[in-house]
């Protein structure tokens, strides 16, 4: 991983005995066969963006670590976050966007961890056939888009970064799983999408596309989020969850081979189909300091788009959740309070 951990598509050697050891330190803090078993439910989309919950499950680290839980299968982030809202799930796995905006409506939620991280993973897709050869071809265009979600927060980052206007668009609210189909039978121009979807769009249409990134432009965090008051209910078993991700985090370091097949049988997916979202994610348990930055400028964005009342910028610093990681791993925690 970047920054104060290892990369985990150069992990060898003695780096990866490292890590092998650090899990196994990590099993070692596991609770005692006589500890209750914590239940959790955890609305979880199928995406890679989630792959250190999914990695946990598949190798039964949680219940290593005396958690029992439920899988609630979701299509995306914003899904996941609408099941807990509605009572239906504990937790959620769900990128920072829809999580700013429910704050924002006044939502009680706060963020126990991030779990992944991508500066280069979304992508403007357009149709060459409808004369979409350049970012500046796409004013005026329908643009197909799950809204309120990482990628429209994208699209208006990409096109302020190229200095067109981003109300030159007409949005096309569309769910994952209908973008690549709307782009081949031509219904919307171009779409902004994440992986896998990218991948199936290029795939699909291959040379009667283009594809625009922006690396520089978001640097995207994926979250698990929950009520306030039932994060800072159930402490033991948010404490085990962190050990678990972590487990699985070094697990995924470790043996980076393994991890990205047994993610790809888990989302239904072939190895080639997930590489290049395993290319451009960063799977790592953290807090940072950096993510308030994000969280500030998604909170101006969305009270432009109208997805929440006009309001002062929130201290996101009380939305976040930081004693479990912080008992587990104090070093991953770097928010300054």
């Amino acid at each position: 991983m970047k920054g104060r951990s290892l990369n985990r598509r150069h992990v060898t050697g003695a780096a990866a005995l490292a890590l092998i050891a650090a899990a196994w330190g990590l099993s070692r803090r596991s609770p005692t066969p006589t500890a209750p078993t914590e239940s959790l439910s955890i609305a979880l989309p199928q995406a890679p963006h989630a792959g250190l919950i999914h990695l946990a499950d598949a190798k039964g680290l949680f219940q290593s670590y005396g958690l029992s839980v439920t899988v609630l299968p979701q299509s995306h982030g914003k899904a996941a976050l609408a099941q807990v809202l509605r009572g239906g799930a504990d937790l959620a796995a769900a990128a920072d966007v829809p999580i700013v905006i429910e704050v924002l409506k006044g939502a009680p939620v706060s963020i126990a961890a991030s779990v992944a991280s991508a500066s280069n993973e979304l992508a403007v897709l357009g149709r060459r056939d409808r004369g979409v050869l350049s970012p500046a071809e796409l004013l005026g265009r329908r643009v197909g888009v799950t809204l309120g979600t990482s990628a429209e927060y994208f699209l208006w980052a990409f096109m302020v970064r190229h200095r067109l206007a981003p109300q030159s668009l007409s949005l096309v609210d569309l769910p994952p799983n209908r973008l690549v189909a709307a782009l081949r039978d031509g219904s919307v121009d171009a779409i902004a999408a994440w992986q896998p979807v990218r991948h199936e769009a290029e795939q699909a249409l291959s040379n009667d596309i283009v594809s625009f990134t922006a690396p520089d432009a978001y640097a995207q965090k994926y979250a698990i989020v929950g009520r306030s008051d039932f994060l800072a209910s159930r402490g033991e078993a948010l404490r085990r969850l962190m050990l678990a991700l972590l487990a699985a985090e070094a697990f995924a370091q470790a043996s980076p081979l393994l991890a990205k097949n047994l993610l790809a049988t888990r989302l239904q997916l072939r190895p080639q189909a997930l590489e290049p979202a395993w290319q451009a994610l960063e799977l790592e348990v953290d807090q940072s300091q950096e993510q308030l930055i994000t969280l500030e400028d998604v909170a101006v964005w969305a009270m432009a788009r109208a997805y929440a009342p006009a309001q002062p910028v929130p201290n996101f610093v009380s939305h976040l959740s930081l004693d479990a990681l912080e008992e587990v791993r104090p070093r991953r925690v770097t928010v300054v309070r």
